[in-house]
């Protein structure tokens, strides 16, 4: 969300249309000046966002940040999984996903590599073949 605010987008450069956007936080109780009307935020957690968009009629979303996507997971919510792997060793960094409370099996492998030397892999989730 920082990083977002931090780009002082216009209104002509608001990259996501009028696709509705959720922010996850526990830091932010409401959108920053520059993003209302713009994003939702729900600080009180995953529970109160998921019963949101199911009440709303949405069947299918977009989820990024590690700590929102790890809450995803061990909420069994996520069906597919997409990583875009940028071209670029930096030596040390975050770990992608935070503590799963469960081990999940991923299938149905896809890979695309793009021109620019990016690479997209994607998997199906599987959490009722988990052990752990």
């Amino acid at each position: 969300m920082e990083k977002l605010v931090s780009f002082n987008l216009t209104a002509e450069q608001w990259p996501y249309g009028d696709r509705p956007i959720y922010v996850l936080s526990t830091t932010l109780q409401r959108a920053p000046e520059s993003l209302v009307g713009n994003v939702q935020v729900f600080p009180a957690g995953l529970d109160a966002l998921v019963g949101h968009l199911r009440s709303s009629g949405y069947q299918h979303g977009y989820v990024d940040g590690g700590t929102t996507i790890t809450s995803f997971i061990n909420a069994g919510l996520l069906d597919e999984i997409c990583v875009t792997q940028a071209p670029v060793l930096l030596g040390e960094g975050l770990p992608l996903f935070g503590h799963l409370g469960q081990q999940v099996d991923l299938s149905a492998a896809r890979a695309e590599a793009f021109g620019n030397d990016f690479l997209q892999w994607k998997y199906s989730l599987n959490y009722s073949q988990s052990t752990g």
